[in-house]
């Protein structure tokens, strides 16, 4: 069965045929054009006005920069749509491609965006640069027949997925994979039987299904909400100006727009068995429309980028709509732990959700959230960097910088790329470290298709002048900055020639470019140089997996990183070839192909899991298989939750009112029974329990959540926790509840010995006390450090208990200690606490130290009870009942 992999951009594009040129052709008068033509931009009049428009890095006092070229100029080797892809794509402007003839943008004039700026005509997305270049060649043609065209390898979109999904399915763990994604460039001007063809040979010849989207409703999508909107938030950069709410809603209402299409696209061909994978902060609301539209899909979500803390993402006024939508997949997959932990934490302050370690608790599952860090094909990247166009480019740029201790570095020129702490950085280390001021040399590609970063460029143009202004000679130039991106050749020659890679990235959310550096570095491809120093970033996605490198840095310390430099130039061979071998020893633990095949089958688990709890596909309860199983059996252990038994009872009773007469003599007679061991567990108190089970001494009992244990016939309680290790704990979340109980009129604290509530289901104010529990969970979750303890969020609730003992801990001991190894295993629950048994039951079926294991839970709570009982506690007691007969 397919695997179907939705992302924003295809792997790839369409290049049209240049009417103009072909034909001998004029201007396009601006009338409509032959049926067969469409007004479009011609990658040509880019390739030959580019080196009219890019400049030489400020203050350059030497040509060598002239030798790279800018990216477009690659072998038409790279453009074979089936070929693979660079790691980090360069950037390329939607509309206005450099390499490609595409169709001109037919979007209208969205809303002004700031409320401070001056009403303006300011039409749909405009790339500068692209501008510029069409103000050059007034009589370049600018007409693209329809019916010719070709597919080529996109520019656009995430590199390192594709190769990835292409590492697997070599691999034989993806049998055949299907992309879904738009074409990359305006799509309004073709005409139907256009799309119609161009989607039918992409379909057939290349596994992918095109996703045509407005003109209007992409720009809308992407540049304003995407890139204005959610990449900012997502990478610490908040808009400091405020938004007109017009424009708010018009680039939500096409965000939504462009998921519904998606969701349609796939609905359309999706059959039962198909997986769906869907990518990134471009598609954030599809897992929830497909969720609505195909109940039974397996759903799967990644996310690329990082995910910001909870006091960012609650400024997006979507806030809401967006994490929802992400609920609506089987698993959401982040890069690394720390962008897990903001999403859950998210999830419990904003949508009020139970969250643990685990995932979110839905209240029909539990959603696993992980971390899945990606890597690269390294077989792909090793084949790569030996073509003999990467050698060429080898021998010119050591032999333009022989001599020179060659830094390199590349980066989106936007706020979170860092290149401007970068700068900053590197003229602290000029500063600081004279003595290498003649024979360093900083080569820094920076690119952007952002439209409004001239504060940004400005700021780093001035930088990078006042550096070569200061700091070069006639001979020498430290600094060489490439606003224009270079060929993926270029670049890999780069890193193999580079003594020091740099990554200052203030925020993302991995960086596999350093995955890049390391494998060109292994001193394989005949030139002197290798085990080169990588200068990373500590707030990128990959120094989560190379945690304890020694060149770690925080990009706002300027002098930490300056003296990283110094360091790296300093060190010893040993030491570089040391510091590659645990970069590159981390990294193989990581690759591409693995990250795909880790993620899929937890996909696949997490799918089976939750398809098992769906209330139709749960089997209830046959007690004459039960019963079957329970006479074949000489030896019998049953674990029971106080609420599974006595459904009269809720969380929080005084217990004043006695308990079932019926329920107590089915208990006394079922432990009565020589070959049966009976335990009660209850998240009550000790006293609690005892007054609740006073007539039947001979059943054990587990309080307070696994805290206390009694064995069965025994009279004295077991405690399993030491006070004393919660007393600290204990004193400041008491404190914490308290500031809550005082700001919330009706709540009130409960105090057990190894657990505090805060209970609000007297609270007058509804609505502020479910907002308060959210609050204190989540604060409390937040700022627990090692400290064994978790608030758990329940209707009416929120409970701090420990971590280190739980029900299911105390069961397994309480057997341990009774010498019990049962042949049938019976455990009951109808609370959130009960969770932790069925799992530990759960495991220990798989194991098979017990022949029959049966795991059962009032309704759809739970959610890895084997099996339900759909009705009502009076079944399952009746089915006891009948048991001890």
């Amino acid at each position: 069965m397919p695997l179907y992999v939705a992302s924003l951009f295809l792997p790839y594009t369409i290049d049209f045929e240049a009417a103009g040129i072909r034909h001998g052709q004029g201007d396009f008068d601006g009338s409509n054009p032959p049926p067969n033509e469409v007004e479009g931009r011609l990658a040509e009049l880019h390739q030959e006005t580019l080196p009219k428009v890019l400049s030489m890095t400020p203050g350059a006092t030497t040509e060598h920069e002239k030798i790279f070229k800018p990216f477009y100029a690659l072998d038409s080797a790279s453009d074979e749509p089936k070929g693979p892809a660079p790691t980090e794509v360069p950037v390329e402007s939607w509309g206005s491609s450099r390499k490609f003839n595409q169709p001109m943008s037919k979007a209208t004039n969205p809303p002004d965006s700031s409320i401070l700026s001056r009403p303006s005509s300011t039409g749909p997305y405009v790339d500068r640069k692209a501008a510029d270049l069409e103000s050059e060649e007034p009589a370049t043609p600018r007409v693209l027949l329809s019916d010719d065209w070709v597919v080529k390898s996109a520019v656009q979109g995430n590199g390192g997925l594709r190769n990835a999904i292409d590492a697997a399915a070599k691999a034989g763990i993806v049998d055949k994979a299907v992309w879904i994604g738009t074409l990359g460039m305006p799509t309004d001007s073709l005409k139907e039987h256009t799309r119609d063809n161009i989607a039918l040979q992409l379909k057939e010849e290349f596994d992918s299904l095109a996703v045509f989207v407005g003109d209007s409703e992409f720009e809308g999508h992407y540049f304003h909400f995407c890139r204005n909107v959610l990449y900012p938030a997502f990478h610490y950069q908040m808009q400091e100006s405020p938004r007109h709410k017009e424009y708010d809603d018009h680039s939500w209402k096409q965000y939504v727009k462009l998921n519904e299409i998606f969701a349609a696209t796939i609905a359309a061909q999706w059959k039962p068995g198909d997986r769906i994978w869907i990518h990134d902060y471009h598609l954030m609301l599809l897992p929830r429309m497909l969720r609505d539209k195909l109940p039974e899909a397996e759903i799967g979500f990644f996310m690329h980028t990082a995910f910001p803390s909870s006091e960012i993402f609650r400024c997006l006024t979507a806030r809401k709509t967006l994490l929802e939508g992400l609920l609506g997949a089987n698993i959401i997959g982040l890069q690394t732990a720390e962008y897990v932990y903001h999403f859950l934490h998210t999830c419990s302050r904003i949508l009020r959700l139970e969250v643990s370690a685990e995932g979110v608790h839905l209240p029909d599952r539990l959603l696993p959230v992980k971390a899945f860090p990606m890597g690269i094909d390294l077989n792909l990247m090793n084949t790569q960097r030996l073509q003999p166009e990467v050698k060429e480019w080898v021998s010119k740029i050591r032999e333009r910088y022989q001599g020179k201790h060659l830094i390199v570095g590349r980066d989106r020129l936007d706020a979170a790329g860092g290149v401007k702490q970068k700068l900053l950085s590197y003229e602290k280390f000029l500063k600081r470290y004279p003595e290498w001021r003649d024979n360093v040399v900083l080569v820094q590609v920076a690119s952007s298709s952002a439209p409004d970063l001239t504060d940004l460029e400005t700021q780093i143009t001035k930088i990078a002048m006042r550096i070569n202004s200061k700091y070069s000679t006639l001979t020498h130039q430290p600094l060489v900055l490439l606003k224009q991106d270079i060929s993926f050749a270029q670049f890999l020659a780069l890193m193999s020639v580079a003594e020091i890679f740099i990554i200052t990235s203030l925020r993302e959310g991995m960086n596999l470019s350093g995955h890049d550096f390391v494998v060109c570095q292994d001193g394989t491809s005949g030139i002197p140089q290798k085990y080169g120093s990588l200068i990373l970033s500590e707030f990128t996605g990959s120094a989560s997996i190379w945690s304890g490198h020694e060149l770690l840095v925080n990009p706002w310390d300027y002098v930490q990183c300056a003296d990283a430099i110094n360091r790296a130039l300093l060190m010893s061979a040993k030491d570089k070839e040391k510091n590659w071998h645990f970069l590159s020893d981390r990294m193989a633990r990581h690759t591409a192909s693995m990250w795909c095949d880790t993620y899929l089958k937890a996909l696949r688990q997490a799918y089976g899991m939750q398809s098992s709890r769906e209330v139709h596909t749960i089997s209830s309860l046959s007690m004459d298989s039960v019963r079957e199983k329970y006479n074949k059996s000489s030896s019998r252990v049953f674990i029971l939750e106080d609420q599974a038994i006595f459904p009269s009872l809720r969380e929080r009773d005084d217990f004043s009112v006695s308990p079932n007469g019926k329920v107590l003599s089915m208990m006394a007679t079922l432990s009565s029974d020589p070959k049966n061991v009976v335990f009660v567990t209850s998240s009550r108190t000790p006293k609690q329990l005892e007054l609740l089970l006073a007539e039947s001494p001979q059943i054990g009992l587990i309080a307070e959540n696994g805290a206390f244990l009694r064995e069965p016939g025994q009279s004295e309680w077991q405690q399993l926790l030491n006070e004393s290790d919660t007393r600290d704990w204990r004193r400041g979340i008491q404190k914490f509840m308290e500031y809550f109980q005082e700001r919330t009129e009706g709540t009130s604290i409960e105090e057990r010995r190894f657990s505090l509530t805060f209970n609000y289901k007297a609270a007058v104010d509804k609505e502020l006390a479910i907002r308060q529990a959210a609050e204190l969970s989540d604060q409390i979750n937040g700022s627990r450090g090692n400290i064994p303890i978790r608030a758990v969020l329940t209707d009416g609730a929120v409970t701090v208990e420990p971590t280190n003992v739980t029900k299911a801990t105390t069961a397994e001991l309480a057997l341990q200690r009774i010498n019990a190894t049962p042949g049938f295993l019976f455990v009951a629950g109808n609370s959130r606490g009960g969770e932790t048994l069925f799992r530990w039951a759960n495991r220990i079926e798989r194991e098979g130290s017990v022949e029959h294991v049966i795991s059962v839970t009032m309704g759809t709570q739970a959610i890895t009870a084997a099996a339900t009982v759909l009705d009502d506690n009076e079944t399952l007691i009746n089915g006891l009942a009948g048991l001890a007969i």
